[in-house]
């Protein structure tokens, strides 16, 4: 579930809700559903037709399953910043934090473990070996 609202051409905001249920399949360490529930909010600011800002929050909290007591839960807090440098092309940077708290199963799916940070797919699948991560990226984007 998603849904947004314009405060005037410079200001928005947007909000999403997402219910994930995991069953397990037969083969699965997992023994019993897990569902994820995640909610978010980005704060857009556009003060130059040039430039664009946002601000973004994500919480994310896992069901107490398979024998975890202390379920796993992130918290992420993003910043992005985009500056167009023609039609076609752009500048932009993007920072992250995630912060992991509770517990979660193994590699093995059998042991039980602290939860770490791991912000996505942009660090190439690499989870932090403690509770909290920081990612940063920064590039040039080219539209065709």
């Amino acid at each position: 579930m998603t849904g947004g609202y314009a405060f005037s051409s410079q200001w928005d905001v947007s909000f999403s809700y997402s219910n994930v249920q995991y069953i397990p399949g037969i083969n699965s360490f997992f023994h019993s559903e897990a569902i994820f529930n995640t909610a978010g909010a980005v704060l857009h600011f556009k003060p130059l037709s040039a430039l664009d800002l946002a601000a973004g929050y994500s919480y994310t909290r896992a069901t107490e399953s398979n024998g975890i007591s202390s379920a796993a839960s992130y918290q992420q807090f993003n910043l992005s910043q985009y500056y167009s440098l023609s039609k076609r092309t752009g500048l932009y940077a993007l920072e992250a934090y995630q912060r992991a708290g509770g517990q979660t199963l193994g590699t093995n799916g059998k042991s039980i473990i602290n939860a770490t940070a791991d912000i996505g797919d942009g660090q190439n699948s690499a989870p932090s070996s403690s509770r909290s991560q920081v990612a940063v990226g920064v590039g040039i984007i080219t539209r065709f």
